[in-house]
């Protein structure tokens, strides 16, 4: 599956707050802070970690709530797919 095919459950669990463009400039997003999807550089394993359990809040911000719990692991690597397709791409080497 692509990113476009998996953008469904993105739209029903993430959206909220990280927006359609993963920037989390909605007005949710904004409240709790949240995070810039297309700055995240995170690991595949780290994003699932958040997903499934969440995180706890820093200085400033609200926690991020565990949405994935009852997630299939199919469906939280969709997530994951999502959430990676907003980095921009990695410069050409050199």
């Amino acid at each position: 599956m692509s990113a476009d095919e998996d953008a469904p459950t993105y739209e029903n669990l993430c959206a909220a707050c990280h927006g359609a463009d993963g920037r989390g400039r909605t007005p949710q997003g904004r409240k709790m802070k949240a995070g810039d999807l297309r700055e995240s550089r995170l690991t595949d394993e780290q994003i699932a970690r958040q997903i499934r359990h969440g995180s706890p809040a820093k200085t400033g911000s609200s926690a991020m709530p565990a949405v994935g719990r009852d997630l299939t692991d199919t469906e939280v690597e969709a997530l994951v797919r999502v959430v990676k397709a907003f980095r921009p791409p990695a410069p050409p080497p050199k």
